[in-house]
């Protein structure tokens, strides 16, 4: 087996609650979330395209719960993990209890675990079955579409 790169994290706003802090920091000790990064009060202003590009930074794989941020409605953020090759993992369904998000990534740990010696950019959503790969190809159609329904031109 090959060592494996520490696994590094950062939770976005949709996982900085205590609670779900604690639990992943339980998990993988090497987790800033972006209330401990920015301040809890200060995080909210913070914008998606800076946490996003600082976060990929410092090889860190994102982690949320609102997968509106891989959305064609987000082609700021789309843009942001294509341009800073950020790795991100985003649940499936986010309206999961604390406990269920926290069993489900630890069910998830060993694949996880796996990605961290993965280059970006990448994304992929957690579910009860796995982990499903939102391939970069769909990433960049996503911000294509998006970019035309505003009548701007991609680049």
């Amino acid at each position: 087996m090959t060592d494996l790169p520490p696994l590094r994290l950062f939770l976005d706003r949709s996982t900085n609650g205590d609670d779900f802090v604690k639990g992943m920091k339980d998990l993988c000790p090497d987790t800033v979330s972006i209330g401990e990064k920015y301040g809890v009060k200060a995080a909210e202003g913070v914008q998606d395209t800076v946490w996003l590009a600082e976060a990929a930074r410092e090889e860190r794989i994102c982690v949320g719960a609102d997968k509106r941020i891989l959305s064609g409605s987000r082609p700021l953020e789309i843009a942001a993990v294509l341009k800073h090759r950020v790795r991100y993992l985003v649940y499936a369904n986010n309206n999961l209890r604390t406990v269920d998000q926290l069993r489900l990534f630890n069910s998830l740990l060993p694949d996880i675990r796996e990605l961290a010696g993965t280059s970006g950019p990448w994304a992929f959503t957690m579910a009860q079955h796995g982990l499903n790969l939102i391939p970069r190809e769909e990433l960049e159609q996503r911000l294509i579409r998006a970019a035309q329904r505003m009548g701007m031109h991609p680049g």
